[in-house]
């Protein structure tokens, strides 16, 4: 939290006796030095982070965000990082076992349960060969280079081509795949698919257009190998210091300009 008042009273000021223009051109400044705060946390976000960064950004998009409360009569402004996952990224996580979380995948509604009684979900993994660093791996397959690996298996699979009827309309839904038992493929790539989606418009040689995707999915259950499903945890980004800091040194040279300007120097 940075009060001016405390800043004031530091430097020998009373904020209770300070003349009402001068007080006026201090709220003025302050609500701007807010806005400002925000838009450099959102810049060091979007400067910093990578595969996470639409999530962390979202966190502080959010209605509740920036917002103008009273006290003692004075504004106060609120800039807040929203969520759970932002807040997540901002001060770090700890390791943890995926398959216990509560509520977690095995714990949620959309868990379902085997005819042998065990609970078990299917999660899907979206990837791209895009090099747009929010759309790369992260963890272990970033370590190992997996994104090589999937160009390579790409285009040897051909899922870097538009399925088309002979009319030239997009087949919807999934149509090229790695079969799920090629072993020459990594297995972390082994099921990928691609899933076309038709969109409004024409190519200019008058074939339908459309998007696609690439996907895998894996399966936890309660019968997961122990070993498997294990979160790494996350490093706190501490963005959140350097934000302070900044709002700190702008207050700084906001008093100094008012001040200086109400001495008339």
């Amino acid at each position: 939290m940075i009060s001016l008042r405390s800043k004031l009273e530091d430097i020998g000021y009373d904020f209770n006796t300070m003349e009402a223009g001068t007080m006026l051109l201090f709220r003025k400044a302050i609500g701007g030095i807010a806005k400002a705060a925000q838009s450099e946390w959102v810049r060091l976000a979007q400067d910093r982070l990578k595969t996470s960064r639409e999530i962390y950004v979202n966190g502080l998009r959010q209605s509740e965000s920036f917002e103008i409360r009273k006290v003692d009569g004075e504004p106060v402004y609120d800039v807040t990082l929203v969520g759970d996952m932002p807040n997540n990224l901002e001060f770090g996580m700890p390791a943890f076992d995926m398959k216990a979380v509560r509520p977690g995948w095995l714990g949620g509604a959309k868990a379902k349960t085997s005819k042998d009684g065990h609970k078990y979900i299917v999660i899907p993994f979206r990837h791209s060969t895009s090099s747009d660093a929010r759309l790369g791996y992260s963890g272990k397959a970033a370590k190992m280079d997996l994104k090589k690996e999937l160009n390579r298996t790409v285009k040897e699979y051909g899922l870097d081509r538009m399925i088309r009827t002979a009319s030239g309309q997009v087949v919807a839904g999934a149509t090229t795949r790695v079969p799920s038992k090629e072993y020459d493929v990594h297995k972390y790539l082994r099921g990928l698919t691609r899933i076309q989606t038709p969109t409004a418009g024409r190519t200019k040689d008058g074939k339908q257009k459309g998007t696609s995707q690439l996907m895998t999915w894996r399966i936890m259950s309660e019968k997961s190998d122990p070993g498997s499903w294990l979160h790494p945890g996350l490093v706190p980004q501490n963005l959140l210091i350097e934000v302070e800091a900044y709002a700190n040194r702008e207050l700084n040279r906001i008093i100094e300009m008012v001040l200086l300007e109400g001495a008339g120097t």
